[in-house]
């Protein structure tokens, strides 16, 4: 019988993303770490905020586009399947990491309050939202007589 082992998580971007290249640069690694937040009611009746912090790992095209438009704060949707890996760190103890290797990345958009809500193509350079000037000014006042109808 197959298996399902899917998450989806919505949250704000812990930092920066990084990006490495392995085989001589030819696949794109890119790890960035997404905070989700929650709340809970503790025995006083008062909400409490529980941030579950997850690393990501996205490859190839989707993790470059993720290099690319994102940044720390910004809200972010993933999707894609658990991964657990065993590693022996500096000292020699064994390690155990658990991380999200995404299928699906979405842009949601800044976090962080500077304005900037357009999402981004993937490929596309990041522009910024020009702010709405005021209308122009027409030093030529029309006459009636000038409308054509």
């Amino acid at each position: 019988m197959l298996g399902l082992n899917n998450i989806q998580v919505i949250g704000n971007l812990g930092g920066t993303p990084d990006m490495k290249f392995l085989n001589g640069g030819s696949l794109h690694v890119v790890n960035f770490s997404v905070a989700a937040v929650s709340l809970k009611k503790d025995r006083n009746d008062q909400q409490q905020e529980r941030v579950t912090w997850l690393r990501v790992v996205a490859f190839n095209g989707l993790g470059q586009a993720c290099a690319e438009h994102l940044a720390k704060g910004d809200g972010v949707y993933v999707e894609g399947r658990l991964q657990i890996r065993e590693y022996d760190d500096k000292d020699g103890s064994q390690r155990t990491s658990v991380e999200v290797v995404a299928s699906k990345v979405r842009f949601l958009g800044r976090g962080n309050g500077n304005g900037d809500e357009r999402r981004p193509m993937p490929g596309q350079p990041r522009t910024r939202v020009a702010q709405q000037a005021a209308p122009p000014k027409y030093e030529q006042q029309v006459a009636d007589d000038d409308v054509p109808f």
